[in-house]
């Protein structure tokens, strides 16, 4: 009753009620007349003023982690809604506690559906638990909005492009032992040392000399002594520690890429940058993998900066599968840039020539290099000879399995 053909329809009733001077049929005319009005009132007004939004308890969690979400749905006009349907696009990666996602037409997206029914200038607020299973930046949104009057007639749809991205960042995992070698400023080898459990490793005590740090004053000494008294540290416990992670996981990157590989890589990277810069090491963090949305290789220069975990943990949940170069032509790329004596990791689930060569010439720079293959196969290194030189570890968990890390 709201096309042309209902009111040209609507017209003839009226002039036929008339002419056969008719009360009911004419009543029947006021009242389909009355429908249609509402009908057209509520079809054109239904999504004015109605707005959507999403508030996360945060933005940024862990892999595992729950966060709070609060769904607003706000009717800011005198006119109250019958029915609003709201279909908001949910990664798939993200679990919604006692809610059941629908299927949604992009592919590993969910819909969010809710439908209620609004009064004039009221607002709803419901609130959802989501845990994200999986490392990586999703994106939540667009939000589809349809509403309509209340006899069925009219029907109206808006997509609000409210969209939000939150980063889930990589697990982390303790470091139950972790010896790797550090080297002296004059490229001498000494003895390995847990450089997690022994921080800043107390060599001795000597006088005071103008330039020391205030903060290596050791006051017991000075107040037995009566002179000042500093604390002379291990030359390994201000060396920097520098990872590099491979993101190819098949000897071909063209091939495609092993998931499961990978996100081992990314969380033995991730735990070891923690319990580093946890141990007050300067850290760095080096793949050849892009992060989303950029098409060139990640470098984080080594830092003890307050937010270097945050950052690292920000680029590595943004890690994605596509590798810009071969491991071993990064680790040469980067090789110039190390500061002399860094102590060198490299994570990877594949291990070939040019790698372990690339590797052997890190060793021959003064760097003390350790690599960690990180893969389930019984034999990762194949035929391929062990250097003597260079400390291999195995890791044969999978990613979500690892409980601990342990390197000894």
């Amino acid at each position: 009753m709201t096309g042309r053909a209902g009111r040209f329809l609507l017209l003839a009733l009226f002039i036929v009620s008339l002419l056969l001077r008719s009360p009911l049929l004419l009543l029947l005319v006021v009242l389909l007349a009355l429908v249609g009005g509402a009908s057209a009132l509520w079809g054109r007004y239904c999504l004015d003023g109605v707005s959507y939004a999403r508030r996360f308890e945060s933005e940024r969690i862990f892999c595992g982690e729950q966060t709070e979400l609060w769904i607003e749905i706000v009717n800011a006009k005198p006119l109250p809604l019958a029915w609003l349907k709201a279909e908001d696009e949910f990664p798939e990666d993200f679990l919604v506690e006692r809610t059941d996602l629908g299927a949604a037409s992009r592919p590993h997206r969910r819909l969010l559906t809710n439908l209620l029914s609004l009064r004039w200038y009221e607002r709803v607020r419901r609130r959802y638990r989501i845990t994200g299973q999986h490392r990586g930046a999703f994106e939540f949104g667009p939000v589809r909005l349809s509403s309509g009057d209340i006899f069925g007639l009219q029907l109206r749809v808006n997509e609000a492009p409210a969209r939000q991205t939150v980063l889930v960042y990589p697990r982390l995992v303790p470091i139950a032992a972790l010896r790797l070698r550090a080297a002296r400023p004059g490229g001498e080898l000494r003895a390995e040392r847990r450089i997690i459990e022994d921080p800043l490793a107390l060599a001795g005590i000597r006088d005071y000399r103008p330039g020391d740090s205030v903060r290596h004053i050791h006051w017991k000494s000075t107040a037995r002594r009566g002179q000042l008294q500093t604390k002379v540290f291990e030359p390994g416990a201000s060396q920097q520690l520098v990872l590099f992670l491979n993101g190819q996981t098949l000897p071909h990157a063209y091939t495609g890429v092993i998931a499961d590989y990978m996100e081992t890589v990314i969380v033995i990277g991730a735990s070891l940058a923690k319990a580093g810069l946890d141990a007050r090491y300067p850290v760095g963090l080096y793949t050849n993998n892009s992060a989303r949305d950029e098409a060139r290789r990640v470098r984080v220069p080594p830092s003890r900066h307050a937010a270097q975990l945050t950052r690292i943990l920000e680029i590595t949940a943004q890690l994605t599968h596509f590798t810009t170069l071969p491991f071993d032509q990064l680790l040469r790329l980067e090789a110039p840039q190390l500061t002399y004596g860094a102590t060198v990791v490299a994570v990877s689930s594949i291990v070939n020539e040019p790698i372990l060569s690339a590797l052997l010439t890190l060793h021959d720079a003064g760097h003390p290099v350790s690599l960690i293959i990180a893969n389930d196969q019984d034999q990762p290194m194949g035929e391929l000879p062990v250097p003597v030189e260079l400390p291999i570890y195995y890791v044969k968990q999978n990613w979500d399995e690892l409980e601990t890390l342990e390197l000894d």
